[in-house]
């Protein structure tokens, strides 16, 4: 058995490949394997079945051209160059003279996804939906809709039109997607996606601690695919990147100083006293919305049965956690009325379900890497009340998306290309890091430069209602930069 993983640096992405063989000695030789490409080139994962039970190199052949070719780096046409090497492979099949192999493979850059099959392989997106094979085979059996109960089905599926390597005249189904945090794509030879089809195989990866490639071993484990006679080959490209629960982010730390807390009140604070009730008002928008919190009365302190009062360190403890009595807080929730409707962008996906009372969308349904730089998330001003607040909204609509705060977003607009493109290409990679910028311009401010990647959001807006509008930013300002805050620029930016 044979398996590699890893990260993708830069994207959200994690690669894996396995080769699992059968038990029987005479089957068809099968292949498997990838490249971990550096953002923005693209990475790759291949698996490669052989036609017949001959032993040739076919399979080894196809995954072998796919992978060098996307070795040496591929940046832009990533379908095209997924296409040509699968199609150079069949090439050197058939001038070798050997009988010819079915292969999928899919390419990864960013959170877009690039596939192609050839003969009886299969592709499946595995999400929080569920599991969908989005690409079948090529097969006799499925072109005449055969089920798999069939007494000929087994046979029917290795019945091919065509190829790599077939003197017919064809070419490989490809296609293009995008890939979410909780999305895995998985290609598998024959061999594999009959049992995958067949068998009740939990296909989720509910546990984000397990690795890609330990999520692949368990699934060839599940499909007891070393116990079958002849095996097979799979691959995967998950939008989990590997060990992503192996560390515990910040906002876990902030949990455990809560619960610390929450244990030394408790213990402290004698909070089986009588309290007032607490009055809970959840309009998030209503400008006399007050969350009106009435601190306990405080313990008798020359009671000795004050817990309190044990040590002078727990009384300095306690006290700290009180005001002064019946003493009022201020409103918990500022007003943001004012700042409603918040212009927002929305980066891919169809139209936005959001309340237009409180969000002015903006659309860019078609993305494109090879001019912006983005990866999904929900991009707000940091500091910003009316930002950060709204925000959290949006994230109860997409639960599946990050809040990702930055320092600034800057709106580039038709009257300051010049000035804000030299500058944007000065900015050092620091400051860049925290900095978001959105584009509505009909001339071209970066034209795909490598500086973008500096930017963790370097994005197109809405040029044709934007561009002659003033730009600007909000949020920090930098030194130098060419534009004034404005209220009317993007203080909110939606990645899906």
């Amino acid at each position: 058995m044979k398996r590699q993983s890893g990260d993708q640096p830069g994207a959200d992405c994690s690669v894996a490949w396995q080769l699992q063989n059968g038990r029987s000695r005479i089957q068809r030789d099968m292949a498997a394997d990838g490249f971990k490409g550096d953002y923005p080139y693209a990475g790759v994962t291949i698996v490669a079945e052989n036609r017949n039970q001959e032993d040739d190199s076919s399979a080894s052949i196809t995954v072998e051209t796919v992978r060098d070719v996307f070795a040496e780096g591929v940046a832009f046409g990533v379908e095209d160059a997924l296409r040509d090497s699968l199609l150079e492979a069949a090439d050197i099949i058939r001038d070798k003279k050997l009988s010819g192999c079915s292969a999928a493979a899919i390419a990864f850059s960013g959170t877009h996804v690039w596939y192609a099959i050839a003969g009886n392989c299969r592709i499946y997106r595995i999400d929080s939906d569920g599991v969908d094979c989005i690409v079948h085979d090529q097969s006799a059996a499925n072109e005449v809709s055969m089920s798999s109960d069939h007494p000929d089905y087994h046979k029917k599926i290795r019945e091919l039109k065509w190829w790599l390597g077939s003197q017919a005249t064809g070419k490989p189904v490809c296609g293009h997607a995008r890939i979410k945090q909780d999305t895995t794509y998985v290609i598998f030879t024959a061999g594999g996606w009959t049992q995958f089809e067949s068998s009740a195989v939990v296909a989720h990866r509910k546990g984000r601690k397990k690795t890609l490639a330990g999520w692949l071993s368990s699934l060839s484990r599940d499909m007891k695919l070393a116990y079958r006679r002849q095996g097979g080959a799979l691959g995967a490209v998950s939008g989990m990147k590997n060990g992503s629960g192996s560390s515990i982010p910040w906002k876990s730390w902030v949990y455990l100083a809560a619960f610390l807390g929450l244990i030394g009140f408790l213990v402290f604070a004698n909070p089986f006293s009588s309290q007032p009730q607490i009055e809970d008002k959840t309009d998030l928008f209503s400008s006399s919305s007050i969350e009106e919190i009435v601190q306990p009365i405080l313990a008798d302190t020359a009671s000795g049965n004050d817990v309190s009062r044990k040590s002078g360190m727990f009384n300095t403890i306690a006290d700290s956690m009180f005001l002064p009595e019946q003493e009022t807080l201020e409103p918990a929730i500022p007003d943001i009325t004012a700042d409603l409707p918040l212009q927002i962008m929305q980066v891919g996906g169809s139209v936005s379900s959001l309340s237009p009372d409180s969000f002015y969308v903006n659309l860019n349904s078609e993305p494109d890497l090879q001019w912006e730089n983005f990866a999904p998330g929900i991009y707000a001003i940091r500091g910003d009340t009316a930002s950060f607040m709204l925000a959290v909204v949006v994230s109860s609509v997409y639960p599946g998306l990050e809040i990702i705060e930055l320092d600034r977003i800057i709106t580039v607009r038709e009257n300051g290309v010049a000035e804000s493109a030299r500058w944007l290409s000065s900015l050092s990679p620091d400051s860049a890091a925290g900095t978001g910028v959105v584009v509505e311009t009909r001339s071209s401010v970066a034209g795909g430069a490598e500086w973008i990647r500096n930017y963790p959001l370097f994005v197109n807006g809405n040029r044709a209602d934007h561009s002659s509008e003033a730009g600007g930013f909000m949020g920090d300002s930098l030194p130098g930069l060419p534009s004034l805050r404005n209220t009317h620029c993007y203080r909110l930016v939606i990645v899906l």
